[in-house]
């Protein structure tokens, strides 16, 4: 009673925190301004081409080229990170370039160990000197997982929640009458040592795994001593791979004590549990939350996540490797107590689930849309269905064991552990994609004014960059408007103070209106105003929020 009644306060607690709304993160860093601008046309050659991102690069493994059309490299290959403003990438560019297209060749590491590169064409001279004469494109690419990743970290997922799942269903879901059963203690042992080896390698290997990551370079190089003290010493996963180290060492004395003498110790299952727990709160600091602008909550929220889950997955492998309890008349009963038991726990773990996921979902998927045209929405749909049959299948289990009724649950539970795995790989794969901010897709939206008008605004493809902008115009009866003067376009940066920047629509076809242009020259958030004056001098006005892409 007295362990549900501060569960009930953990949520209630959990609640409160959601109240301080989330903020859009990106997590992959992605740029917000440079100089020049992509497809610009200057007169005169700058002294230095310079980037900024929307969070501070990582010192390690970033680079920055100016090229010309030959592909000769004409910048004084004086790459840096700005020494006063971490944000921003720079280098100088030497005098007396001729006239003609450039490309600025860049890569950087984000914040949460993600490498990100790209080209940005410019043009020195006359405006006909166009980018379709040099083949050169403006593009942002992001890391994309691939095997070795979503192995390794699938499996320190797997272990991890293993090892914390078996030792909080000892704690606080086994029934008294099973805590002696020297059989069963067997049974947890051997899998609690197994998931802290598999944890211990999957942590062993991340570090040259995560070298491979950031630098680029294949396995057979990463080994080196200087790549490795780099990785180390000079980049945050390596802060936290370092801490994730120390304690696995702290982990390994009492879990190996509680798996040699079988649970016997309650105070070092604990003491193991405490660690373990900890080990997971590290992983935390090394996905997408970190990266926000005030990690605190989505950490907090992630770890939560992560710890749920982690219980979850874990209690239901033990319920598994229970399962043979229902093969004795005796120990039948035990068996059915031990899913009640969980299944009360289930509760709780269900509403945390759902409350942490909706928090980062909001964090990380800026529009509905985004869930469909992007992979880290289609992948995040995935997830939430792999959840729902998870709920489903346990709410069928703990029917089953609250009336007694054996036929089909070992196999339902087994389903159930097989859906939770599964949904640790989309973890995985999710953890490590870019987010739907990175690429949210085209903004559609319409909006009526107070004489029952709609203006629908459309922007395509919604990034930095070139965009096409539309406006639709209809009356209260769907018919477009025929009787306009003028529409026009006023943008204004959300997230930094830059102006205003108003352009003129032409008119396609009737209530239809375009315009063409670089008017979205970071990403984030963006209001648009359309202001419609018809030939009567009547006004029509709707204000629209953009969030902008950056691929």
């Amino acid at each position: 009673m007295r362990s549900q009644k501060r569960s009930s306060s953990f949520i209630i607690l959990s609640l409160l925190f959601l109240f301080s709304f989330p903020t859009f993160s990106s997590a992959h860093a992605f740029i917000t301004k440079s100089n020049p601008s992509e497809n610009q046309v200057i007169n005169r050659v700058p002294g230095k081409v310079w980037i900024q991102f929307d969070e501070e690069i990582q010192p390690s493994f970033q680079s920055i080229e100016v090229f010309d059309s030959t592909g000769k490299r004409i910048d004084q290959k004086d790459g840096q990170i700005n020494p006063d403003n971490p944000t921003i990438i720079e280098c100088s560019l030497k005098k007396n370039l001729k006239n003609g297209t450039y490309r600025v060749n860049w890569r950087v590491v984000s914040s949460d160990g993600h490498p990100i590169q790209g080209v940005i064409p410019f043009q020195i001279g006359k405006k006909e000197q166009t980018q379709a004469n040099t083949g050169f494109k403006q593009e942002t690419r992001g890391y994309t997982p691939k095997a070795d990743l979503i192995v390794i970290r699938w499996i320190q997922y797997i272990s991890n929640s293993f090892l914390i799942g078996i030792l909080f269903f000892f704690l606080f879901v086994l029934p008294k009458d099973l805590l002696h059963n020297i059989r069963i203690k067997r049974s947890l042992s051997v899998v609690l040592k197994y998931s802290f080896f598999l944890l211990a390698l999957s942590l062993i290997l991340s570090l040259p795994l995560q070298a491979t990551i950031e630098s680029g370079s294949p396995w057979t190089t990463v080994f080196s001593d200087s790549v490795m003290s780099q990785i180390i010493f000079s980049t945050s996963f390596g802060k936290t791979w370092t801490i994730q180290i120390t304690m696995l060492l702290l982990l390994m004395l009492p879990v190996l004590w509680v798996s040699k003498h079988g649970f016997s110790k309650r105070l070092w299952v604990w003491i193991s549990f405490v660690f373990g727990i900890g080990l997971l709160l590290t992983k935390a600091y090394t996905s997408h939350a970190a990266s926000n602008s005030h990690p605190f909550l989505p950490i907090t929220i992630d770890f939560l996540h992560l710890l749920t889950a982690s219980i979850w997955i874990g209690s239901l492998l033990c319920i598994v490797l229970l399962s043979p309890l229902t093969q004795s008349q005796e120990t039948r009963s035990h068996f059915f107590e031990c899913i009640r038991q969980f299944s009360k726990w289930g509760v709780i773990l269900v509403i945390l689930l759902s409350i942490t996921g909706v928090y980062g979902s909001f964090l990380f998927i800026p529009t509905l849309q985004s869930l469909i045209y992007t992979d880290y929405g289609r992948t995040m749909l995935g997830k939430v269905l792999l959840l729902m049959i998870m709920v489903f299948l346990a709410a069928f289990n703990f029917i089953n064991g609250k009336r007694g009724v054996e036929k089909g649950l070992p196999f339902s539970i087994k389903t159930e552990l097989a859906t939770g795995i599964v949904i640790l790989l989309l973890t995985v794969i999710l953890t490590n994609l870019p987010t739907a901010m990175a690429s949210p897709g085209a903004f559609n939206e319409t909006k009526t004014d107070k004489h029952g008008n709609g203006i629908t605004f459309k922007v395509t493809p919604n990034t930095i960059g070139k965009n096409e902008f539309k406006v639709f115009l209809k009356n209260s009866q769907g018919k477009r408007l025929k009787n306009i003067e003028q529409v026009t376009l006023t943008f204004t940066s959300l997230e930094m103070e830059m102006g205003e920047d108003t352009v003129t629509l032409k008119e396609h076809n009737s209530g239809e209106y375009e315009w063409t242009g670089f008017n979205f020259n970071m990403s984030g958030k963006w209001s648009v105003k359309v202001h419609v004056l018809t030939k009567d001098l009547d006004t029509m006005d709707a204000n629209f929020t953009c969030i902008v892409g950056s691929q």
